[in-house]
């Protein structure tokens, strides 16, 4: 990668994964040329550990993440345990915002991207994010944004890690299901946030994402997707459409017209 060789003190293979992993995904994407000296929004950083993987690899002039959660406060903490460093570098910007608003009106910037959010975005205010994103980038520029898993997709529950069957959220009663959550799970807190991260995914589609990026004035250049090697079950398949069902992850580039 260019600008660093991965740190061999990184033991957390999630940590390496967005310190590392999403910032070369992004720069492939949009250019890491581009990235050089450019503004870059990180629109729901969490811990902020690939905005911080941007600011340190490729240089760019500032990297501002936001998130509507407490964990950007945890930021230096986290890299602290995994990079050994004493501080954030300068280009790098972290805050904690209000759900449909940006941590600013005026600041504008090169590129927007957004990884494994969107299908978090409450279904209410997600034409409004897209509009708030195409108003904080500059003329001609990017956005890209990644969901996975999708919604209807084998893993789309989000809760695979403590319930593996596939498609269980599609197949199971909703308090049957939350209940097998909970026989999974000891700790009540932990699965009272399951829960809830389960019971607020927006199940936006591939197809409806972008659908509703052009609709705010984005022109798509490239759209990946990924899909499952695994047959549905049946009667899902009397439901669902196949492509819904099979499709787990969805990459999307658009840049602002005009």
């Amino acid at each position: 990668m260019a600008g660093r060789s991965p740190s061999t003190g990184m033991q957390d293979p999630f940590f390496r994964s967005r310190f590392v992993d999403v910032p070369a995904i992004v720069a492939d994407w949009c250019g890491s040329a581009r990235l050089r000296d450019a503004e870059i929004l990180d629109f729901g950083c969490g811990e902020g550990v690939s905005a911080l993987g941007l600011a340190t690899a490729f240089m760019p002039r500032r990297v501002v993440g936001i998130d509507i959660m407490p964990d950007v406060d945890r930021c230096l903490d986290v890299a602290r345990l995994n990079l050994g460093i004493d501080s954030l570098p300068d280009n790098l910007q972290l805050h904690r915002v209000q759900p449909g608003r940006l941590h600013s009106e005026q600041e504008r910037f090169d590129i927007v991207y957004s990884w494994s959010v969107f299908e978090h975005v409450d279904q209410s205010i997600l034409d409004h994010s897209l509009s708030l994103i195409r108003s904080a980038l500059k003329p001609g520029g990017l956005f890209l944004v990644q969901i996975a898993p999708l919604y209807y997709s084998a893993e789309g529950s989000h809760l695979s890690h403590v319930l593996p069957e596939h498609w269980i959220h599609l197949q199971m009663q909703q308090d049957k299901l939350e209940h097998a959550l909970r026989e999974a799970v000891s700790d009540p807190e932990e699965a009272a946030a399951l829960w809830s991260t389960y019971c607020t995914l927006n199940k936006i589609t591939h197809q409806e994402l972008a659908s509703r990026i052009t609709a705010q004035g984005f022109e798509i250049l490239r759209t990946f997707l990924t899909r499952q090697d695994m047959s549905p079950p049946l009667p899902l398949l009397n439901v669902f459409q196949k492509d819904a069902l099979m499709t787990n992850q969805v990459v999307i580039l658009a840049r602002v017209k005009g």
